[in-house]
């Protein structure tokens, strides 16, 4: 089973989406992959946005029992792969000496995954349906791969 951890600021809003999204479809078609989720500015164990947790619910998906991870706290040698919501993220993982080989931006060509954070609930509806498309486009990616 290869591991995939998405990466944004808080890891309360966006990254937790992408986590739940990604298992969500993986398990669905029995695929060899599994997320975890992480945030480079974030304490372990905030809760996860209320306006994430609704977005996927609406789409069949509970990640109402998530909290946030700090980076510090994970071991990132134990992840095939890195996905991050922007550039910046990208750029932030090379003070935890992440091989850029090992990085993916999400939406790369049009500057990653916005963050709603502070944002109404449509706007996190907009959002998840973005990281959806994205997180299909991973996947298929990673079929080629493996």
């Amino acid at each position: 089973m290869k591991k995939i951890l998405f990466v944004c600021s808080g890891n309360t809003c966006r990254s937790p989406m992408a986590e739940g999204i990604f298992n969500h479809i993986c398990k669905e078609e029995n695929l060899p992959f599994v997320s975890e989720s992480a945030g480079v500015c974030t304490l372990t164990g905030l809760p996860v946005s209320e306006h994430s947790v609704s977005a996927l619910a609406d789409i069949g998906i509970d990640i109402k029992d998530a909290k946030a991870t700090a980076i510090t706290d994970v071991n990132l040698d134990d992840f095939y792969l890195i996905a991050v919501m922007t550039p910046d993220h990208r750029d932030n993982m090379r003070y935890y000496d992440v091989p850029r080989e090992k990085i993916y931006v999400l939406n790369e060509d049009k500057g990653g995954i916005f963050d709603p954070y502070g944002g109404s609930q449509p706007l996190y509806n907009i959002c998840r349906d973005e990281i959806v498309q994205e997180v299909k486009i991973l996947i298929e990616r990673l079929r080629e791969e493996v």
